[in-house]
C-alpha cells in the first residue's frame, strides 16, 4: 500500500499492513460468498485435480514442441548459414575465374569489331606499297621512295617481344640490382669525381691549347695577309679542283650508286640505316618469310588451344549449374519433408483440441445455471 507522505513511521507502516490484511480478507471473502457454485454445491477435487494435470501436461507438450521446433529452426538455420557461406566462396571463386578469363582472353582489342574503334587504326593499317614488286602498283607508280619503313608491324612485334623479355630479365635482374646498388653507388661518386677532374684537367688543356692556337692564328693570319695578293691565282685553281674532285667524289658516292652494305650501321650489327637503306637482300626476305610462316603456325596453335580452353570453361559452367540446381532440389524436398512433419503434427494437435473441446462441453460444462439464480442473493458480504 503506498501512502503519500514525507516520512513514515513504523506505527504507520504497521497500520498499512492491518489495513492491506483486511481488505485482501474481504475480497477473498466476498469471492467465496458470490460464488454460487461453491456456496451452494462445493468443489469437484477430484475434476479440478484432473484439469490442472492434463493442462500440466499441455503446457509441457507445448513447451516440447517450441524448443523443438526452436531446435529445429537453429539447425535450419545453421544449415542455411552454412550452405550460404559455400555458395558464397564457390560463387566468389566462380567470379575470380571469370574476371581472370575476362582479363586475359576477353580484351578489348580482342573485340572482332576493335578494329573500327581503334583509335591506333591510320597507325596500324597497310602502307600503300607492300613491297618493291607489289602487284597493285601499276607501270607509271614510284616504287622506291627515301626513308620508307615496310618492316613497321614486323619490327614492332620484335620489339615487343624484346621489350617483353628485357622486362622478365629486369625483374630478374632488380633483386641482384638491389644488392649492387651501395656497390654501384659508391662506384658511381668515384666516377663522377675522377670525370670531374678529368674534365677540369681537359679544360685546362683546351684553354691552353686554344691560347696557343689563337697567337698561331694572329701569327698566320700576319703572314696571310703579306702573301694575300701572291696565293689569290694559287687559291682560286685549288678551288677548281676541290670543286670536280668533290663532284667526281659524288657521282662515285655509295648514296648515288646504292651500295646495300653503306645502309649496315657500324655500332650495331643488326640495325640498318633508315635514310641509306636500299631494300632487303633475297637472304633477308627468305628469312622474312620464313618467320612469317611461323607466326602463321604460331597463331594457328594459339588459337586451338583458346577453342580448346572455351570449351572446358564451358563444360565447367554447365557442371556447376547442374550441381547447383541437384543441391536446389535436395533442400526442397528436405523442406517439403519438413513441412509434411509440421502438417502432420498441427493435425494432431488439432484432433486432441477438438477432444479437449468436446470432454469440455459434454463433462465439464453440463451444469449451466440460469441469469435469476444470481439475482436472488444480495451484492453484499455482509
Amino acid at each position: 500500500m503506498a501512502l503519500a507522505l514525507g516520512v513514515l513511521t513504523q506505527a504507520d507502516l504497521n497500520e498499512a499492513m492491518k489495513l492491506e490484511k483486511r481488505r485482501q480478507f474481504e475480497e477473498e471473502r466476498s469471492k467465496r460468498i458470490f460464488n454460487a457454485k461453491q456456496r451452494l454445491y462445493g468443489l469437484d477435487l477430484d475434476a479440478l485435480e484432473k484439469q490442472i494435470s492434463e493442462k500440466a501436461k499441455q503446457r509441457r507438450i507445448e513447451v516440447e514442441c517450441e524448443k523443438r521446433y526452436e531446435h529445429q529452426t537453429q539447425v535450419m538455420q545453421d544449415a542455411i548459414k552454412a550452405k550460404e557461406l559455400e555458395l558464397g566462396k564457390h560463387k566468389h571463386a566462380i567470379e575470380c575465374d571469370l574476371n581472370y578469363y575476362r582479363c586475359r582472353y576477353q580484351r578489348k582489342d580482342q573485340r572482332r569489331e576493335f578494329d573500327l574503334n581503334d583509335p591506333n587504326w591510320i597507325k596500324n593499317s597497310q602502307p600503300v606499297r607492300i613491297a618493291d614488286d607489289d602487284v597493285n602498283l601499276g607501270i607509271s607508280s614510284a616504287q622506291v621512295f627515301p626513308g620508307e619503313d615496310l618492316g613497321f608491324k614486323e619490327r614492332r612485334q620484335r620489339q615487343r617481344e624484346q621489350q617483353r623479355a628485357w622486362l622478365d630479365q629486369q625483374v630478374i635482374e632488380r633483386k641482384q640490382a638491389e644488392e649492387c646498388r651501395l656497390k654501384a653507388d659508391k662506384i658511381l661518386q668515384d666516377s663522377i669525381q675522377s670525370r670531374d677532374k678529368r674534365l677540369e684537367e681537359m679544360a685546362n688543356s683546351s684553354r691552353r691549347i686554344r691560347n696557343e692556337i689563337v697567337d698561331s692564328i694572329r701569327h698566320y693570319n700576319s703572314e696571310m695577309a703579306k702573301r694575300k695578293s701572291e696565293e689569290r691565282a694559287q687559291k682560286k685553281k685549288e678551288n677548281n679542283e676541290d670543286d670536280m674532285a668533290e663532284i667526281y667524289n659524288m657521282l662515285t658516292s655509295d648514296m648515288l650508286t646504292e651500295n646495300p652494305d653503306v645502309a649496315q650501321s657500324k655500332t650495331n650489327p643488326k640495325k640498318k640505316i633508315a635514310y641509306m637503306f636500299r631494300g632487303m637482300t633475297p637472304e633477308e626476305l627468305n628469312q622474312f618469310r620464313k618467320e612469317q610462316r611461323q607466326q602463321m603456325l604460331e597463331r594457328e596453335t594459339q588459337k586451338r588451344d583458346e577453342q580448346l580452353m572455351d570449351k572446358q570453361w564451358e563444360q565447367y559452367a554447365l557442371n556447376m549449374d547442374r550441381e547447383l540446381m541437384l543441391k536446389q532440389l535436395e533442400m526442397k524436398r528436405k523442406k517439403q519433408a519438413e513441412l509434411q512433419e509440421v502438417i502432420e503434427y498441427n493435425s494432431i494437435l488439432a484432433k486432441e483440441q477438438k477432444l479437449q473441446k468436446a470432454y469440455n462441453k459434454n463433462v465439464m460444462n453440463i451444469n449451466h445455471v440460469s441469469k435469476e439464480f444470481y439475482e436472488q442473493f444480495n451484492k453484499t458480504t455482509r
